[in-house]
């Protein structure tokens, strides 16, 4: 259970994160237990990988979790959840795939804003330790204030 500053804390990311109208949301399993450099590398090549997928840039949110995800491989606790939005629209199974040849297994939906995505991904930003990444933020226009979905 939160705390109350730590609430408002998910809440504010959550909105924050809201505000872009993405186009997937992911989970992201690792099928070895990977150094976190090695981790990040698959990140970041993954990345990559999609901008040469999609002839374009790409924005994303990516929040570390370190508790089974559910997905595959339950001994390994390390997973990503993602925010995924780009130029020219890929296939879910195309990113999953990218991933599934890269680290581990993949979940890759079309991202539903009134599912809470924004609002999953900041979840473990009020733990220490919590690791994330987000770029390409500055590439995308916002969603207007009237588009902005009211989940929480």
């Amino acid at each position: 259970m939160y705390s109350v500053d730590q609430s408002s804390l998910v809440s504010a990311y959550g909105d924050f994160f809201g505000a872009w109208p993405w186009d997937h949301y992911a989970t992201l399993t690792f099928a070895r237990k990977p150094s976190n450099s090695t981790c990040i590398r698959h990140w970041h090549e993954f990345i990559d990988s999609l901008g040469r997928l999609t002839h374009g840039r790409v924005a994303w949110v990516r929040a570390d979790e370190r508790r089974w995800s559910g997905c595959t491989s339950p001994e390994i606790a390390l997973h990503y959840h993602a925010l995924l939005k780009y130029q020219h629209v890929p296939a879910a199974e195309d990113v999953a795939g990218l991933w599934k040849a890269r680290a581990g297994d993949a979940r890759v939906e079309i991202y539903n804003p009134g599912e809470g995505g924004a609002w999953y991904i900041s979840k473990m930003f009020p733990y220490e330790g919590m690791n994330y990444d987000m770029g390409g933020l500055e590439y995308f226009a916002r969603l207007p204030r009237s588009h902005l979905p009211m989940v929480q």
